[in-house]
């Protein structure tokens, strides 16, 4: 087989030959490893018929990856012989217009709309929708008159509330957002609340969902929409009294205690929805009525997947259920599960008026954006995108990362997500479409490893990830997508893009609007931590983030473990202290002797400072920080190791920010009048 064609096929496919290490060494990607990750692609390569039809594939659908999408007053190309004649086009708003052809350096083409939208084409060979984007998404300077703001970010399930069965909701989320709205926060940001795996509540990850089309129903507070009457009532029909009290007082979440106790409280409040009222009742019936096929899909899912993993736990993958039930062959019997079906309607639609409850807190309150969703990279294999829509989605291939300095053997996350291919044959649909269900409710969105918008590292089914490649994907075009459904929805966007990055990239998530993540323990250089003029204006400046212990945890080296390794880690850390204390000093926003590790509290409220004083648009606070607690949500590499994802605060969400936190956040703006 010939090695050039397999390169030319990988190189025109977007899967790159060469990779860097962490050393600076081009590194090459084993011939194997390619038709691997082509096959995965759906084109085969693996004698030299495969690769030159492969080849042809590509050729044929030429310029479907970056066509769909342009800026406003760009031109659009027609490559149609016989084309000068006007053109019929419908603007997104159903205003007609007739708009004639022009000549230009690279051929005949239609000048460009001037206004932004999903605009249709007429044209003879049929209809076209074009996506027409503006320059930028919306930023928050856009929201407030090109003034900065802060916010705090929080875990969802930490927030403890009224009937939450010991897990955190979007009650909490409104309780906290009201809090903070009265100090000057403008937005809230929270940990990712797609839907998991009803059937399966030890998968409880928040970055592995099931679907990123649909929201967690744990996340749902009965307290949002039903009056406190009826839910008394639901918890005594079904018995949930004292064990609801029991949960609510742990100081962990117990994952699958507390899903058993909300499932059956949620199941209460369906059985007596009738007595809800006729405007509630009205509003589910429409909503139900009113379910789209993906939503359908994602129930019937959900009713399958509970069958079968709760028969046999072997089957919690869709993977290895019986023949027959395939999406095409399970909505066939959908009727037979209709009930059942009906109740993850329900589901649905309590997570999302939930959703909309809390944020109307957050804007209500005066916050100028509220609430700021968070975009998992991927979605498991096994759950109901991959089940209801396996086209869309890598086959046979997991998302990773190559070795680097942290991680000598690279990480294979496990998770999937879109096929570039698959998004150009779908006309990107899938993609707006997650866009749209992640900022329905919200006034912003961050997105994780926003570096996935250009490339991903892919790695083989059953290969490591020093056996996977970098992939391209079609980022001009997401990118405009972006930046138009972040105008619709007049929401910012936060890019995750911590790690190593290609040279120039953080400048280019800037050209898009998109706010790049500028961490405290991160933003340093050759001479120490950077001086708070030198960030990033269009960026967002972090104290911490979920992955990192807080900072009053960092300064005592509450992360610090392993007899043998931790002197010498303590040696580091007390280097890094005296850097981050002298950074302080110099900023104006410390003083005296640098404390001792154990008096963390000066230092949590200098970072806070430091930060207030960068030249970032947004100020972003971990609730942890606020707090001066030491807690870290998650520990990356450990799963059992450590009770990541179960940290629950002490105190009702509401109570949090106590007189302490709020001296603390005072450093970071005044607080805001009564709206």
């Amino acid at each position: 087989m010939s090695d050039e064609l397999l390169e030319d096929l990988a190189t025109r496919a977007g899967v790159s030959i060469f990779w860097r290490d962490q050393s600076g060494a081009d590194r090459r990607v084993s011939a194997e490893s390619l038709r691997a990750i082509l096959a995965a692609l759906e084109l085969p390569a693996s004698n030299d018929g495969d690769l030159r039809h492969s080849l042809r594939l590509i050729e044929d659908e030429g310029g479907k990856r970056d066509g769909f999408a342009v800026r406003v007053g760009e031109s659009i190309p027609l490559p149609l012989a016989g084309a000068a004649t006007p053109v019929e086009a419908t603007l997104e708003d159903g205003t007609r217009r007739l708009i004639r052809p022009v000549e230009t350096a690279s051929g005949l083409a239609l000048p460009g709309f001037d206004a932004p939208g999903y605009h249709r084409l007429h044209l003879p060979g049929g209809d076209r929708v074009l996506a027409v984007a503006p320059e930028r998404c919306t930023t928050f300077a856009d929201l407030s008159g090109g003034a900065s703001g802060w916010g705090l970010a929080a875990q969802v399930y930490s927030l403890r509330g009224d009937h939450d069965c010991g897990i955190g909701d979007f009650g909490g989320v409104a309780a906290l957002a009201r809090s903070a709205a009265g100090l000057g926060a403008d937005f809230l940001a929270i940990s990712p609340v797609h839907a998991l795996f009803g059937a399966t509540p030890d998968h409880y990850s928040p970055y592995s969902p099931s679907t990123r089309l649909f929201y967690n129903p744990l996340c749902a507070s009965a307290a949002l929409v039903f009056p406190e009457s009826l839910i008394r009532r639901a918890v005594e029909t079904a018995g949930l009294g004292e064990r609801m009290n029991r949960l609510a007082d742990a100081p962990q979440i117990d994952w699958p205690a507390g899903h058993a106790a909300k499932r059956a409280l949620f199941r209460a409040l369906y059985d007596l929805l009738p007595k809800a009222g006729k405007k509630t009742l009205a509003d589910f019936r429409a909503f139900r009525d009113g379910a789209s096929d993906l939503l359908k899909d994602f129930a019937l899912f959900e009713v399958l997947h509970g069958a079968q993993s709760g028969a046999d736990p072997a089957l919690w993958s869709w993977r290895r259920w019986p023949e027959g039930l395939g999406p095409r062959e399970a909505k066939k019997s959908a009727a037979a599960r209709s009930e059942e079906m009906e109740f993850q309607i329900f589901l649905q639609w309590l997570v999302a008026r939930s959703y909309g409850a809390a944020q109307r807190a957050c804007r209500d309150n005066g916050m100028r954006a509220g609430l700021i969703a968070d975009l998992a990279i991927g979605i498991d294999p096994s759950g109901a995108h991959a089940w209801a829509r396996p086209d869309e989605v890598l086959q046979g291939l997991t998302i990773g990362a190559p070795p680097d300095y942290y991680s000598a053997e690279g990480q294979n996350w496990g998770l999937t997500g879109f096929s570039p291919r698959g998004l150009a044959a779908k006309t990107f649909e899938p993609f707006i479409d997650t866009l749209r269900a992640n900022l329905r409710h919200s006034g912003g969105l961050r997105i994780d490893h926003v570096m996935g918008l250009s490339r991903l590292w892919l790695i083989p089914e059953g290969g490591g990830a020093l056996d996977g490649a970098y992939v391209d994907y079609p980022a001009k075009t997401l990118y405009r997508l972006a930046a138009l459904e972040s105008w619709r929805h007049g929401a910012l966007v936060i890019g995750e893009d911590l790690g190593t990055l290609p040279m120039g990239y953080q400048d280019q998530l800037a050209a898009q609007g998109v706010a790049g993540m500028r961490v405290l323990r991160f933003e340093r250089d050759a001479n120490g931590f950077r001086a708070p003029e030198a960030w990033s204006p269009q960026a967002a400046a972090l104290t911490s983030t979920h992955d990192m212990i807080s900072t009053a945890g960092w300064w005592k080296g509450a992360d610090l473990e392993g007899e043998a390794e931790r002197q010498e880690l303590e040696d580091i850390r007390a280097w890094d202290r005296g850097l981050l204390w002298w950074a302080f000093q110099q900023a104006g926003v410390a003083s005296g002797e640098r404390p001792a590790p154990e008096d963390a509290e000066p230092v949590v409220e200098a970072a806070l400072s430091f930060i207030a004083k960068t030249s970032c648009v947004l100020k972003l606070v971990s609730l942890e920080d606020a707090l001066a607690s030491d807690v870290q949500p998650n520990v990356p590499g450990t799963t059992v190791e450590k009770p990541n994802w179960r940290h629950r605060f002490v105190t009702p969400a509401g109570d949090l920010l106590d007189e302490s936190a709020r001296a603390r956040l005072t450093r970071l703006g005044p607080p805001r009048a009564s709206p």
